[in-house]
């Protein structure tokens, strides 16, 4: 079995240097710790898990909750955990998945995701004890990392209105959680900030799924015919699209259409839907080096947003 003394012959640095990049890899330059990890990946070392927590006093494990509200299967969380988990492995670290949020002596650290405005005061009191990240945001702690929803559709809702549209319509969430009033209060601050009136017929509110899209699109047709239509979701967008169609209203001629997500579902339809691309494994690479952060006890003093990208798509 390789051990780390082969690694250090391999690469031609100290056991120490060795030792220090497979532990506190932030302590290492990086061209010497790409070296070292090449040589642990074609050797097929393994640290002894057990031996190095009696050594440090740490697990090294992370847990990552995840409420059952949000479907293992989806998209998002499938992307979320896969670039959590890589991240944290190559920084020495195991992933264990939950459903409940609750404090665990077996782990080291915990990341939230999807967590619902109510679940907060949970949250809360155990950061107090245990090094935790939310990814979301919130106004009563710092440690959060979390794509910027506010920005994402504002900047969406000022380019369509660049585009000629006056008349714009919008069909949001309607569950408890900040990222759904961002991505509203995005788009209405964009329509305002344009010098154009926000028609309350014209803001609704569904489940995220294509059926609800495409009901909450026949609903709004019967209040009157917006030039462009934002939906706070790819999903809900692809309901629009298709209620669109099956009316014989032309994309983007008639009536533009955007999302928000760019998980995959936008390729799903023709004309290839606009959307809010998430940047879900580089949020992911900052949740987990985050979380490693604090365990170390460097603290956040704010939380970071990563602004999303826009792909324009052909409905706009």
């Amino acid at each position: 079995m390789v051990n780390i003394k082969d690694i250090a012959r391999m690469t031609g640095f100290s056991i120490m240097t060795v030792s220090r990049a497979l532990n506190q890899p932030q302590l290492v330059k990086p061209e010497t710790l790409r070296t070292i990890m090449e040589a642990v990946q074609s050797s097929g070392y393994v640290q002894n898990r057990v031996a190095r927590s009696l050594v440090t006093g740490f697990a090294y494990n992370i847990c990552l909750y995840i409420p059952s509200t949000l479907n293992a299967r989806d998209s998002f969380v499938a992307q979320t955990v896969s670039a959590i988990g890589e991240r944290l492995g190559a920084l020495g670290y195991s992933l264990t998945f939950r459903r409940n949020l609750s404090l665990d002596d077996n782990f080291d650290g915990i990341i939230a995701a999807g967590l619902h405005i109510d679940e907060e005061a949970s949250f809360a009191e155990i950061a107090k004890v245990k090094p935790t990240v939310l990814y979301g945001n919130s106004e009563h702690f710092c440690n959060w990392v979390d794509v910027d929803n506010y920005r994402g559709i504002y900047n969406m809702t000022k380019l369509i209105i660049e585009r000629g549209h006056k008349n714009l319509a919008y069909i949001g969430l309607d569950h408890n959680s900040h990222f759904v009033l961002q991505r509203k209060n995005g788009f209405l601050d964009a329509v305002r900030d344009s010098g154009l009136q926000v028609n309350p017929d014209f803001v609704l509110s569904a489940k995220n799924s294509e059926s609800d899209g495409f009901e909450a699109c026949e609903q709004l047709l019967q209040r009157g015919k917006p030039s462009a239509i934002v939906c706070a979701t790819d999903l809900l967008a692809v309901g629009v699209v298709h209620l669109l169609k099956r009316k014989r209203i032309s994309i983007p001629s008639d009536i533009a259409v955007s999302g928000f997500d760019g998980f995959g579902v936008e390729n799903t339809v023709f004309p290839k839907l606009a959307t809010v691309r998430q940047p879900l494994y580089e949020v992911g690479v900052k949740i987990a080096d985050t979380v490693v952060d604090i365990i170390k006890g460097v603290r956040l003093s704010k939380g970071i947003y990563i602004e999303p990208t826009i792909d324009v798509g052909e409905t706009i």
